[in-house]
């Protein structure tokens, strides 16, 4: 017997989006969330950036744009602004004149693309956010940028879907899949046996655990990020805030030794943010630390004096508490999204690596078309999950050891 049309396994950001834009469309939508609560994973140990100006030019950078788009009519629907602040803009930090150009160069490529993002010198930067550090070379600025909270937005996402008629299951592990004739039909969990024409695989950093248990090799690992928030204080950014580095070593691999070296292997660039509280978060590494939570004290040392070098006035500032989550991580930095040849009636959107909040919209609305059958708004194509996934029984040794020390794909 059918418990619902889809079932989505994971209640955080991307799994509510496509849940809310299924019920939207009088689809009978069971979310199951292994943990205690919503948002138990990345969404709700993260910050709320609406970016438009860290991703390299093209489909990518345009999906999140998309997304960013959508938010006022969104929330509007919602009945919760959910802290959203939008067009207060939003700032890619540039510390010297190598950087600035790797950066003005893919800002020329987002222009070309109809993207309003400019290149600020460093005087034209803190006229507009005084408190900007005078060693700051320069920046890009997309106007557009925003913010939200997103831990507001998971749950006003999940209060909409039970509005509609959906169905939120927390301490709902998936053990296991219901599969028949090569299709997926149901899936077991702690709490039985649960049955649906559609299953879809919003599992983010457990993504590969969830792709073994149906037999499917998905090589999604989880990258911890450190974070830490300030005590309450006067207002000093209006719009969310990362440095280049990262942005640069990640695109240009001749950069990524040096960039190893300046961050002690904590290989982050660093975000700033102030929110509506006036709380300050400042985040975050990027670490292989298979699902280890704790935050350490190099880290957040490392965070802190980062933040400072950029905003001075932060070192009066008082840090009062630190966290930690897991980006989904898929080795081509892109996410996977929509159907798999190797298992019929099986989905999958996972691997935003920290693009949640910028791309949920566009990601739940294309899902949402998807199952439906109806065309996309947007292509797919580039997010397709076959390029990467597989059947489990047709991994290589070296790609299953590719994913350790995680214990994922391991017998």
């Amino acid at each position: 017997m059918k418990n619902a049309d889809v079932i989505v396994i994971g209640g955080g950001m991307i799994g509510l989006s496509i849940a809310y834009w299924l019920t939207k469309k009088d689809k009978t939508v069971l979310v199951l969330e292994k943990g205690p609560t919503l948002a138990a994973g990345s969404s709700g140990a993260g910050d709320g950036h609406i970016y438009h100006n860290t991703k390299m030019p093209g489909y990518h950078t345009n999906l999140g744009f998309a997304g960013g788009e959508m938010y006022p009519a969104i929330l509007e629907d919602l009945g919760d602004s959910c802290g959203f602040s939008e067009h207060c803009g939003s700032y890619l930090l540039c510390n010297d004149e190598k950087e600035y150009e790797i950066v003005e160069n893919a800002t020329k490529k987002m222009q070309e693309g109809g993207m309003d993002i400019r290149m600020l010198s460093g005087d034209e930067l803190r006229r507009q956010e005084p408190y900007f550090s005078k060693k700051i070379y320069g920046a890009s600025y997309a106007p557009s940028g925003g913010k939200l909270d997103p831990l507001k937005l998971v749950f006003a996402y999940a209060r909409k879907v039970t509005e509609r008629g959906g169905t939120i299951m927390c301490e709902a592990e998936v053990t296991g899949a219901i599969i028949e004739n090569g299709a997926i039909c149901g899936v077991k969990t702690q709490k039985g046996d649960f049955y649906a024409d559609a299953i879809v695989d919003a599992a983010g950093s457990w993504s590969g655990f969830l792709g073994k248990t149906v037999g499917l090799y998905v090589p999604v690992k989880p990258r911890k990020g450190q974070i830490v928030v300030s005590e309450g204080c006067a207002p000093m950014l209006k719009g969310p805030v990362t440095t280049a580095s990262f942005f640069c070593a990640k695109f240009h691999p001749e950069m990524m030794q040096m960039f190893r070296k300046m961050t002690k292997e904590l290989n982050h660039g660093t975000a700033i943010e102030q929110t509506s509280s006036g709380t300050i978060l400042i985040g975050a590494t990027n670490e292989w630390a298979d699902f280890d939570k704790r935050n350490t004290v190099e880290a957040i040392e490392w965070l802190v004096t980062e933040a400072c070098r950029a905003i001075p006035a932060l070192r009066n500032v008082h840090f009062i508490r630190s966290f930690s989550g897991f980006r989904p991580y898929t080795p081509d930095h892109l996410p996977m999204v929509g159907s798999t040849a190797h298992l019929k009636n099986y989905y999958f959107a996972t691997g935003f690596e920290g693009g949640g909040v910028s791309l949920n919209p566009a990601i739940g609305r294309m899902m949402s078309e998807m199952i439906c059958g109806e065309e996309l708004t947007i292509t797919n194509a580039p997010l397709a999950p076959d390029r990467l996934v597989k059947p489990y029984a047709d991994a290589t040794e070296e790609e299953l050891k590719a994913n350790l020390p995680l214990g994922i794909f391991t017998a």
